[in-house]
């Protein structure tokens, strides 16, 4: 007799040998006990997760002779016929092959036809997106009416793929893929009845390797058995599977946090010399990343982790070198890394351009930290109040009441500035005269877009009348002083200064303007040129930028250049 392979030898045979889908075993058992079992069922979910098994098994235990039961005898015809895939009553279809509207045809005829042995005909249609359009609209009346005592099963790793017409007549499992625990415990029960010994770490690799898949992990048992004899050893099982050894990727890590280049190279160098692929092994040393991420933040017991105790203990002790923002990065690095050397040319040298980021991104100083340290640097003197400022991060966009002289050299070439032109800081205590003294003195033109009280004004003329507050949008500058508010344009905007003249104008911007101050004023509309003010000497953001005590400490700091400003305050 030929050879069995173990996916096929210990494929499960009733409900309760399916391994963790318990949640969908119980349904159906449920269902075959109370005789309510439905003419079709969608199975979806990962390869070799038990999708056809269940089927199969389902199959038995309406058709077994001891049926309907949930635990079909496997001795009578109809078992073992089902059990070996012959069953006359049985029909596994593979919709990939068998995908045109003839073939459906053909089985549209045949269930017209009651069983010719079992209590029901079952139908069992494997990778059943791969069904065209017509083939699915042809099976569709039968689907939503079958005859009586026949029984559909659609298996399908891709559900998305299925018609919702088809979905809507059918009743829907979703299949998981089981966790490392399920998959180690299953794979040492299969070693137990072939008598055959392995070693812990053995166990973890075919595990670990097969990623969800039960059948993928028996696969990969079978030719660990057949490379290795009557034990499993782990350093045999890995170069097998091609499963960098869990020793190599401690001391990469180790390496890393050492900043040690040279070993990072040379690691990589070893692993394309012993023939690993290193797509594979970016994955691998990604998935461990990623363990170490979650064993430092939510501790190495966790039942995130799908590990070996050993490999548990290795984490534990990692992740007091690293802090979670340091695997974060690390984490970031890798995934973007193994995007990049799927397209790449020379893969190998992506991989080591991340790896060497690895190794010196803990010596590169936080952006925020910086940010941080600028925030208390020690900003100029208030010429009228005689002191320090408080410490504050200024920011061109960023308004306050208290005006403070800029620094006396500016970080770059910029137009002159009147003497008499402030830059912005933050709030410190002011005297009752400073306060008054604040009130009627002239508000600087290069300065109006920083007034709170301009903005108020115009916000409520925008309120009043939206075409009042477009005619103050291109103010230039504005004083008030003596009761007159005076608002200044330039030559290109004479036609704000005709409209605003108007008496009915003019009285609705006094009834602003008086809001906004608190007390009666008298309105005055002019140009730059009728004020004496000479040429146009409003600041652009540029300037206010290049002014600003928190741009100059930045630019220093990177030694970086103002390349371009946007002024949130016109946002």
């Amino acid at each position: 007799m030929s050879y069995q392979v173990i996916a096929r030898k210990y494929r499960p045979q009733i409900f309760d040998e399916v391994a963790g889908q318990r949640l969908i075993i119980d349904t159906l058992k449920n269902a075959v006990l109370n005789k309510r079992v439905a003419h079709g069922y969608i199975f979806s979910g990962g390869r070799g997760v038990g999708k056809t098994t269940t089927a199969r098994i389902l199959a038995k235990s309406l058709n077994c002779i001891k049926g309907p039961t949930v635990s079909p005898c496997g001795e009578c015809p109809s078992c073992l016929e089902i059990a070996q895939g012959n069953s006359v009553d049985v029909f596994e279809i593979d919709a990939a092959s068998n995908r045109g509207i003839d073939e459906i045809r053909e089985l549209r005829e045949n269930v017209r036809y009651l069983p010719a042995r079992d209590p029901y005909k079952v139908f069992i249609i494997d990778e059943a997106h791969m069904l065209t359009t017509e083939a699915f609209n042809a099976l569709l009346k039968t689907l939503e009416e079958p005859p009586p005592r026949s029984l559909f099963v659609l298996c399908t790793t891709e559900a998305h793929k299925l018609p919702t017409t088809i979905q809507s007549r059918c009743q829907h499992f979703s299949f998981r893929l089981l966790d490392y625990s399920e998959i180690r415990e299953r794979l040492e029960w299969v070693l137990n009845k072939e008598q055959i010994e392995a070693d812990e770490g053995a166990l973890s690799a075919v595990a670990e390797a097969a990623e969800g898949s039960l059948r993928d992990a028996l696969s990969l048992l079978d030719q660990a058995i057949a490379s290795s004899g009557k034990r499993l050893e782990e350093s045999h099982v890995r170069q097998l599977l091609g499963v960098v050894p869990s020793q190599v990727l401690v001391e990469l890590v180790e390496a890393i946090d050492a900043g040690n280049t040279r070993q990072v190279l040379e690691t990589v160098d070893r692993l394309s010399t012993e023939g690993y692929e290193l797509n594979h092994f970016c994955g691998e040393f990604t998935r461990y990343i990623r363990n170490l991420a979650v064993a430092k933040s939510c501790g190495s017991k966790s039942p995130l982790l799908q590990l070996a105790e050993s490999e548990r203990a290795h984490l534990a002790r990692l992740t007091e070198r690293f802090s979670e923002e340091d695997l974060a990065r690390f984490f970031q690095i890798l995934i973007r890394a193994e995007g990049e050397m799927r397209y790449a040319l020379n893969p190998r040298f992506q991989l080591e351009l991340a790896l060497l980021k690895m190794a010196h991104v803990r010596k590169l100083t936080p952006i925020e930290k910086l940010l941080g340290g600028l925030r208390g640097s020690q900003p100029a003197e208030d010429p009228k109040a005689g002191a320090k400022s408080p410490e504050r991060f200024a920011s061109p966009s960023v308004s306050s009441e208290k005006r403070t002289q800029p620094p006396p050299q500016p970080v770059r070439s910029a137009p002159a500035r009147p003497a008499n032109d402030h830059a912005r800081s933050g709030p410190i205590a002011s005297t009752a005269a400073e306060v008054n003294e604040r009130a009627t003195a002239p508000v600087p033109i290069s300065q109006e877009t920083l007034d709170p009280r301009l903005d108020k004004i115009k916000t409520l003329a925008f309120g009043q009348s939206k075409l009042l507050s477009s005619c103050l949008d291109p103010v230039t500058g504005w004083r008030f002083e003596n009761g007159e508010v005076r608002f200044l344009f330039s030559k290109n905007s004479s036609w704000a200064v005709d409209f605003l003249s108007a008496r009915e104008q003019q009285e609705k911007l006094r009834s602003v303007c008086a809001e906004a101050l608190g007390q009666p004023v008298k309105i005055c509309v002019t140009l730059e040129d009728q004020e004496g003010a000479g040429p146009r000497v409003r600041s652009s953001a540029r300037e206010r930028a290049e002014s600003d005590q928190g741009v100059e400490a930045i630019i220093k700091k990177f030694q970086c250049t103002l390349v371009d400003v946007i002024d949130l305050s016109r946002e």
